[in-house]
């Protein structure tokens, strides 16, 4: 057995071993209950010893030397930041976004209603172009895309299901294109191809 397959072999027990505390934690069976409150020791590990933690020390805890390992392509296949809100979400990509080197490159979704066939429901017309471009909610794509190569990206929409083109593909980018967008998918059946999105 050679060392890096050892290692694979006890990241993979580790992280079984934290899947199976989540779950108890969500069942209710670990902790001591109370009035109907639970307290739970969570290990040492997964906690920032820091006494006023802000955005940017987690942004370092879960990616550890970003700027000389942010081209890697293993470098984000294991980490990820989950958030409560979309707009936090949009915070955390844009302080990552700001420690990675590289030029910015934005994508602009289309901002025009079309009126094909007088179809148009009544109501989109009385909204301006500026408030449709703010909208932030779960199932619509925001207005401004910002990306720089090397930053991972999830796909939020089907695109290409046989080749591991769908919703919650977790790539990195290659290369931003003027109407393409290069990128490297990190998890799945698919690993390591390259593939091509729409931009």
């Amino acid at each position: 057995m050679s060392l890096g397959h050892g290692s694979q072999d006890i990241h993979n027990v580790q992280l079984e071993k934290f899947a199976e505390w989540l779950l108890q934690i969500g069942d209710g069976l670990l902790g001591d209950s109370t009035d109907g409150e639970s307290v739970n020791r969570i290990p040492d590990n997964l906690l920032l010893d820091i006494e006023s933690p802000c955005l940017h020390d987690l942004v370092l805890f879960i990616y550890p030397d970003i700027l000389l390992l942010s081209s890697s392509m293993y470098y984000f296949k294991g980490r990820s930041i989950l958030t409560p809100t979309l707009d936090v979400v949009t915070e955390v990509n844009n302080h990552v976004m700001s420690l990675i080197p590289g030029n910015e490159r934005v994508y602009l979704s289309s901002d025009t209603l079309l009126n094909e066939d007088g179809h148009l429901e009544y109501e989109l017309y009385t909204m301006s172009t500026k408030s449709l471009n703010a909208l932030n909610y779960s199932g619509i794509f925001q207005h401004r895309l910002l990306l720089k190569i090397g930053v991972p990206v999830m796909l939020l929409r089907n695109i290409d299901q046989s080749n591991g083109l769908c919703n919650g593909t977790r790539m990195q980018v290659r290369r931003l294109g003027d109407h393409v967008i290069e990128c490297i998918i990190l998890a799945g059946r698919n690993t390591g191809e390259v593939v091509f999105i729409p931009g």
